[in-house]
């Protein structure tokens, strides 16, 4: 059989004494508990071999991920889920490698710049108080459901020229789609279906612009049906797969995100105080959830050659998943790493990923939480958890998230 696929068991390789593991990462457990897993498995070893599904290896510590997401050329992104060495979905540009990454990416780089956030910014605060406005009288919600997932998902249309009307569709393709990651096999068909409903929205949107002179204002996809790629026109295929994982990657992400740090914030008041106080550490408090309640559990990557990294000496095809959770809370990279540090100095973490495949949408992704915290506050600034019972999350096989927010809030009658 190919090398490529060859199952990469334990019992196959010389581990020179490396710890063996079995691990499923992507099932639902106790909301928190996949950070404490991942604390645990850092301080034990800085790297382990994983014999679940095909098997791989796990790096747990900062430099060891570190240096994966700067060694492109021997960690390919072909393959960003090691238990799936040939997944089923292609995103473009994140599963390319260079050279032709960074091409695709200088095609939509503008668009999700620091000064057109900026522009943005008006829009974005708009439709994030609306959504407060909406909530606030009733005196409670979940937090998830009614805002974390929607607020990204509407302004994300928005963003890039669409009608906000779809936000309820996108809502439910994108909860599907990332169902699929849940390790058990009956999530595998919604997940297939939601991916061709995104496909099949994208295929319609390209259909009402083809044939038009020059690109509309403010319109991505109209804009990448004007782009060139080394002087050819984008295939239908590439502005494909492009808008969907700009969709994927952008609405799950920061409803996860928002979703861990106002469950900070609902538990810690005295945290939520201070930045009624001054909210100039709202932006340092979103850099601090970014590292301390990363949803990202950990990192695959594909090797592309054979070589010993870390401790491990590493074969061709063999899958790789840097522990990102780990990482981030590593004693040996931050001060204080364990703890939550609101006015957190030079907070250089992986809550974005690293290197050439850094987050695209990174600068959109803060201001998005900094404005959602704002508007939040400003209208709603003392809450709390409604619920007695263990709250859940999604399993950290792709990203983590909290499955529901029961919040509750004193209303003036």
């Amino acid at each position: 059989m190919d090398r490529a696929s060859e199952p990469a068991t334990a019992a196959s390789r010389n581990l020179d004494g490396c710890p063996v593991m079995h691990g499923d990462f992507s099932r639902i457990r106790q909301a928190g508990s996949h950070w404490q897993w991942a604390d645990q498995l850092r301080e034990d070893s800085p790297l382990y071999f994983n014999t679940y599904a095909q098997g791989y290896w796990i790096f747990t510590r900062h430099d060891a991920v570190r240096d994966m997401y700067k060694n492109p050329q021997i960690f390919s992104s072909e393959s960003i889920t090691p238990w799936e060495p040939e997944p089923i979905y292609r995103f473009v540009p994140t599963q390319i490698d260079e050279p032709d990454h960074i091409t695709y990416r200088r095609i939509v780089n503008a668009w999700f710049s620091p000064r057109a956030v900026d522009r943005a910014q008006p829009e974005i605060r708009g439709i994030c108080r609306a959504l407060v406005q909406k909530v606030a009288p009733a005196g409670g919600c979940d937090f998830v459901a009614d805002f974390a997932l929607r607020y990204p998902t509407a302004m994300f249309l928005r963003f890039i020229g669409l009608d906000t009307a779809d936000t309820d569709q996108f809502v439910a393709w994108v909860e599907d789609f990332f169902g699929g990651f849940s390790g058990d096999p009956a999530g595998l068909e919604p997940m297939a279906r939601a991916l061709d409903g995104i496909r099949q929205y994208w295929i319609t949107v390209l259909d009402q612009r083809r044939g038009e002179p020059a690109p509309r204002d403010g319109d991505l996809a109209s804009h990448l049906m004007h782009a060139r790629f080394s002087g050819s026109p984008l295939t239908d295929a590439e502005i494909l797969d492009m808008l969907t994982v700009l969709v994927l990657a952008g609405l799950d992400t920061t409803r996860g995100q928002l979703g861990y740090l106002f469950r900070h914030l609902a538990t810690h008041p005295d945290d939520r105080a201070a930045l009624i106080a001054d909210p100039r550490l709202i932006p340092s408090a979103v850099e601090e959830s970014l590292r301390f309640y990363t949803i990202i559990f950990g990192d695959g990557r594909k090797v592309t050659r054979d070589v010993e990294f870390h401790g491990a000496r590493l074969k061709k095809g063999d899958m790789v998943y840097g522990l990102v959770s780990g990482a981030n809370r590593d004693p040996r990279a931050y001060e204080r790493a364990g703890e939550f540090i609101l006015d957190r100095k030079h907070n250089h973490h992986f809550g974005f990923a690293g290197g050439p495949h850094r987050c695209l949408g990174a600068h959109l992704a803060r201001r998005e939480m900094q404005i959602g915290v704002e508007e939040w506050l400003r209208l709603i600034p003392d809450f709390r958890i409604a619920t007695d019972e263990e709250l859940a999350e999604r399993g950290g096989g792709s990203m983590m998230t909290l499955m529901t927010l029961p919040l509750a809030w004193d209303v003036a009658r």
